[in-house]
């Protein structure tokens, strides 16, 4: 029987389809795994960059927060684009366009040139990311999404740490040779997008003529996206989260290096902990999604956050106070439980934002991370103003109480 009959009767064209997936997802590992090699070089070095060019750890979170518009006014349009065209179709436009904002940021030399390569980098990552993770999601069956997301994580993080390594062990290169560094990524990335990843085929695809009609018919009579609660809790709690861990995050490694005066090489060995604890830890942390659900994965991810921010408190207490002995160590085991918290985020994170409904599920997943980075916006701008007028640690301080909101939320509304 042929693939044509095969379709006409709705029966599963699985041999072929299990084949693509499995390709996808192989090529997607090493995608992620190389990516994560940049981004890991290109993540020790930027705040740092932007705080040399500005001069400022206020004007840098300034800047920070102005990039993030770009990070959620196109994100519906996005996943509308892709639900309409095809995820690979857009996707392909991601990472030529994140490797323009790059090169502009090479060779930027004002204020105005630094800032449209923020927006254009920002503007390819989200085109990049969220088809990435959308097509994740696409190859992998509905039990196994944690473990299939834990395990391309696991080689984005295994990537980071040669990336923050390879900072760590070059400290006299300079930012933009990173930034050309992590250009030349993205080009073999897309090229492993363009020859190898294939869209698989989809159930719709496989499905009779007569159900795909009823499909249609439900479409125009489907209610608005933010009738779905599914929808509202997820839009309230990630906005929620990305503000609450945005507050600290968004200066960090420009505050380490304005407070304690490091340099990229010593920033890279305290992030390096992260992503090696990162990689550890990420399998383990969606085969537990997968078991636990997701709704007590993300308390639990809470928890561990505020194990980082009391670290970071802590350390900056006694730094204040002329113990620095403890600076090192202390900040390693905050990114050990940063980390951790991270990996037990992610699985659940993702399996809920791919799984909001069964129509529209991109421009569903574009809504959600639009209203996340409305709530990212702000966050540079306010830990920027709290770190150099009130004091370094006030940051950790609002993120450390913020996490108490989170756990309350997810306790009354999350459902799994």
């Amino acid at each position: 029987m042929s693939t044509e009959e095969k379709i006409s009767k709705g029966l599963p064209i699985l041999d072929k389809t299990n084949h693509v997936k499995m390709r996808n997802l192989i090529a997607q590992i090493f995608m992620n795994l190389i990516h994560g090699f940049g981004l890991g070089t290109f993540n020790v070095v930027f705040t740092p960059f932007l705080k040399d060019f500005t001069g400022s750890l206020f004007y840098t979170g300034v800047i920070i927060s102005f990039s993030s518009i770009m990070q959620f006014i196109p994100m519906p349009l996005i996943g509308k684009l892709s639900d309409r065209f095809g995820i690979k179709k857009v996707w392909l436009f991601g990472p030529p366009l994140y490797a323009l904002g790059l090169i502009i940021l090479f060779f930027s030399s004002t204020i105005p040139i630094l800032i449209l390569g923020v927006i254009v980098y920002i503007l390819g990552m989200i085109t990049n990311s969220m088809n990435f993770q959308l097509f994740v999601a696409e190859n992998s069956g509905d039990s196994k999404k944690g473990i299939m997301y834990g395990l391309v994580f696991f080689a984005f993080f295994g990537g980071s740490i040669g990336g923050a390594s390879f900072v760590m062990l070059n400290p006299n290169f300079t930012s933009q040779f990173y930034f050309l560094f992590f250009t030349i990524i993205l080009i073999v990335e897309w090229l492993i997008l363009a020859l190898i990843i294939r869209t698989p085929i989809s159930k719709s695809d496989t499905q009779p003529l007569e159900l795909q009609t009823l499909e249609k018919d439900d479409k125009i009579k489907r209610p608005k996206l933010f009738q779905n609660p599914k929808i509202k809790v997820a839009t309230i709690f990630f906005a929620l989260d990305v503000f609450v861990w945005g507050i600290s995050l968004s200066i960090f490694n420009a505050g380490l290096s304005s407070y304690y005066n490091f340099t990229d090489s010593e920033i890279a060995s305290v992030v390096v902990w992260f992503h090696v604890s990162n990689m550890v830890t990420q399998i383990p942390a969606g085969r537990i999604a997968d078991k636990i659900g997701k709704k007590k994965c993300l308390i639990i991810s809470q928890y561990f956050g505020m194990v980082f921010f009391s670290m970071n408190i802590l350390v900056s207490i006694l730094w204040s106070n002329g113990i620095t002995v403890f600076l090192f160590p202390g900040l390693i085991i905050g990114q050990i439980f940063y980390a951790i918290a991270v990996t037990t985020f992610i699985p659940s994170e993702q399996m809920t934002l791919t799984n909001l409904g069964n129509n529209r599920k991109a421009e569903s997943y574009g809504i959600v991370l639009f209203f996340r980075s409305v709530g990212l916006m702000p966050t540079g701008a306010i830990a920027g103003f709290l770190a150099e007028n009130v004091h370094y640690m006030a940051p950790f301080v609002v993120s450390f109480v913020g996490l108490f909101v989170e756990i309350w939320f997810l306790r009354r509304y999350f459902k799994d």
